[in-house]
């Protein structure tokens, strides 16, 4: 079985991974999620977030409640056409934003290019 980064990237190219790999994908995003939901809500509950940490995760009716909205809708409903790896505009976004990540993962950004058009810590003879 393939890790869960390749299933998800497969799903968001409009790939198909196979029934196993997605059944277990998702017991595994569910057992993240809901320790994450847990942990945050008992650090909310203990008072030992900082309010600007609440306001800027938006715990105290955005990111808890969007959980609980999610897990009572069917997911392509809940995901919106914006967002369905069967939407061509979805697919065009997707392909650039990958291309982008790409060359940032190479190096090949404007801003991690120097002067001389090397690499950020290369020099030129």
């Amino acid at each position: 079985m393939r890790n869960l980064s390749e299933i998800i990237e497969d799903c968001k190219s409009n790939a198909r991974p196979d029934y196993e790999e997605l059944r277990y994908s998702v017991l595994v995003m569910t057992g993240v999620l809901n320790l994450v939901n847990h942990e945050l809500t008992k650090l909310y509950v203990e008072g030992k977030m900082p309010p600007e940490f609440i306001r800027k995760l938006n715990l105290d009716g955005g990111i808890c409640s969007m959980y609980g909205k999610a897990l009572n809708k069917p997911p392509k409903e809940y995901l919106g056409w914006n967002h369905d790896p069967e939407n061509p505009e979805f697919q065009k976004f997707y392909a650039m934003g990958s291309k982008l990540v790409d060359k940032a993962l190479n190096g090949e950004l404007p801003n991690q290019k120097n002067k001389y058009g090397g690499q950020p810590n290369e020099t030129k003879s």
